[in-house]
């Protein structure tokens, strides 16, 4: 059985009460949860514009979307990703190519992003930039080679809320787009703040919002302004469908879970920050196992992954067998990620040649992190990794 799994919720009773309340109210979808729940993000991200809808996948795919990917409009991305992150430009039907990474990281470069677009050979609309683990990308350098090439740069920030940034013109949190058209987040079970499912689009062009709105609901259209077929002036009951859409509404109950557990953010963020100082100092003198370095900055980075680089060539080991010896003991392990460019559907569509990303992906194990846990767990863990691991 597993005692510390990789990620785990954190659900207070606070969470639990908001979601009751939400219960006993008159509304269990597209009430006040929902608008209260976008107005904080605005408030604790930064975004002028905040569309919730009901996980991480649908608010990437709202975008792409919206920002118009298709069939001569591609997307290029990291493959060090959830799935979903190209999966929803594929849904639009858009092309799809893969930059390479920093090996140590796992991060886009500018200059990675400047070769990806420069070999696609397709018209380039877009870039995801991942921050992957909850690490910020250099979202400031990145912007400048997209707008070289005339892209829109979007976050894939779902590893990434409450995380900050200096550029030449200040402060930034992730989220408050000032380098980007929009950032997508995830509030996933296992994220920083959880709806269960779900997640959000930030942005600051009121333009595409509306859009995005319209396309969470159906592309149901019920302004009066631009319905076509009206069967008489401000008719009450009419709407009109002019394109396609989907149903990637949030319901209350989620939403309620939502807004409380942002009120917990910062707080959840500290947490997880001194429980990756204390695991490098733990784990720092272990053969073949090289930490996540700690940026200068400490909010630059969220920590949603706790993720190490072991040596297993070196050592001898495989990592299966690592991750097996691990569970045995009660150790949840994972992989964050396989390459997406390395699965057998993108394969299917032309493989690519990525040496960061393969030598990142080769030493990556991520080891348990959230709020709960206690000194002595992490004790027991970095204890039972040396011993998995030692000659």
């Amino acid at each position: 059985m597993i005692k510390y799994p990789y990620s785990r919720p954190d659900v207070s009773d606070a969470d639990i009460q908001a979601v009751v309340s939400s219960l006993k109210g008159q509304f269990l979808t597209q009430g006040p949860a929902l608008e209260a729940f976008e107005t904080a993000l605005c408030e604790c991200l930064g975004g002028q514009q905040a569309v919730v809808c009901n996980s991480g996948t649908a608010a990437l795919h709202l975008i792409y979307m919206a920002l118009g990917l298709g069939p001569q409009a591609g997307l290029v991305t990291s493959p060090l990703t959830f799935v979903a992150t190209a999966n929803a430009a594929r849904m639009c039907g858009a092309p799809v190519s893969f930059s390479d990474t920093d090996p140590t990281t796992g991060l886009m470069t500018p200059d990675d992003l400047q070769r990806a677009i420069e070999s696609a050979d397709f018209p380039v609309r877009a870039a995801s930039i991942i921050h992957l683990g909850g690490r910020v990308a250099d979202l400031p350098a990145l912007q400048a080679v997209a707008e070289a090439h005339n892209i829109l740069l979007v976050e894939d920030a779902c590893h990434a809320p409450g995380a900050a940034y200096n550029s030449t013109a200040g402060r930034h949190r992730i989220g408050d787009c000032s380098h980007s058209i929009a950032a997508a987040f995830s509030f996933h079970a296992i994220k920083h703040v959880t709806m269960g499912e779900g997640g959000a689009v930030l942005t600051n062009d009121p333009e595409l919002a509306v859009r995005m709105r319209l396309l969470r609901n159906h592309g149901l259209e019920r302004n009066a302004d631009v319905w076509t077929q009206a069967p008489e002036p401000n008719a009450p009951w009419y709407y009109e469908m002019q394109e396609i859409g989907w149903n990637y509404r949030a319901d209350e109950l989620a939403c309620s879970l939502g807004l409380s557990q942002l009120k917990r953010l910062p707080e959840g963020l500290q947490i997880r920050r001194d429980l990756v100082r204390r695991y490098n100092d733990l784990l720092a003198d272990i053969p073949g196992l090289s930490t996540p370095f700690i940026p200068n900055d400490p909010e630059s980075h969220a920590w949603h992954l706790y993720a190490v680089s072991i040596d297993f060539s070196g050592l001898k080991r495989r990592r299966g067998d690592v991750m097996r010896a691990l569970a045995d003991v009660g150790i949840g392990t994972q992989v964050h990620y396989i390459p997406v460019s390395s699965q057998p559907y993108f394969q299917s569509l032309g493989g690519q040649v990525l040496p960061g990303v393969q030598r990142y992906y080769d030493g990556t194990l991520s080891l348990p992190l959230y709020p709960q846990l206690t000194e002595q767990d992490q004790e027991f863990i970095a204890d039972k990794v040396r011993q998995c691991l030692a000659p």
